[in-house]
Order: structure tokens, then sequence, then C-alpha cells
């Protein structure tokens, strides 16, 4: 499935019919699905922005520079990062996601946000 591209900084994204691994959504960011829920990220390591790798199966994201490794909704694991991935704003139209590409939520500055920036896809 191809991402397509709208004006005003959002892309959409069809939902995929199961978990799978992430996919480079050409806009900065990752989509991801996992566990029934739908994420995007920032495609940079939060250490140092380092570009984040897809680790084989769905199991999540590692640096390839420190090692950092972060679970599929984007929660650290460990390594020399300080915090989560960033997320991008989701939301669902229909069957696909629309993802805010020029906002990135930060879970130790944008808490509440960085929570709530995936949505139900089951």
């Amino acid at each position: 499935h191809a991402l397509s591209v709208s004006s005003g900084g959002t892309a959409r994204y069809p939902i995929p019919t199961a978990d799978s691994r992430p996919r480079v959504t050409g806009q900065g960011g990752r989509v991801c699905r996992a566990k029934g829920e739908m994420y995007a990220f920032s495609l940079s390591c939060p250490h140092q922005n380092t570009a984040l790798r897809a680790l084989p199966g769905n199991k999540g994201f590692q640096c390839p520079r420190h090692k950092s490794r972060y679970q599929p909704d984007g929660t650290f694991i460990n390594g020399k990062a300080t915090r989560n991935m960033d997320r991008l704003p989701i939301s669902r139209d229909g069957d696909q996601v629309v993802v805010e590409t020029s906002v990135a939520f930060e879970s130790d500055r944008q808490g509440d946000q960085w929570r709530s920036a995936h949505v139900k896809v089951d």
C-alpha cells in the first residue's frame, strides 16, 4: 500500500489488516500497527537523531549507533536514550490513518499528548 500525502503536513496511510513490521512513511516518520493500535513516529532516535531501524518480526525499533531499543509502541526499553520515541499525532478516517507530519510529541515534555497519540484499529 502506498502512502498518500496531502497539503498541510498530513499523510494518509492504509491500516494493515494485522500487526506488521513498521513502514517508513516517506514524510520523516514510521507507521506501526501493534496489538490493535496504530502509532506514528519520528524516524530519529531521541538520543542523537540517528535514523532508527525496525526490528524483524514487529519487535520494535533499535538505534544502530548506540543500540537504544524501543517497543513497537515507541516506549524506551534500554540503551543511551533517555526517553521514548517521539510520536506524531494520528487519527483514523475509515480504513486509513491520518498522520500530522509537522508535529512530534516528546514523552517527557508533552506526556499527555504523547500518551494519546495512537488509534485503536481492531
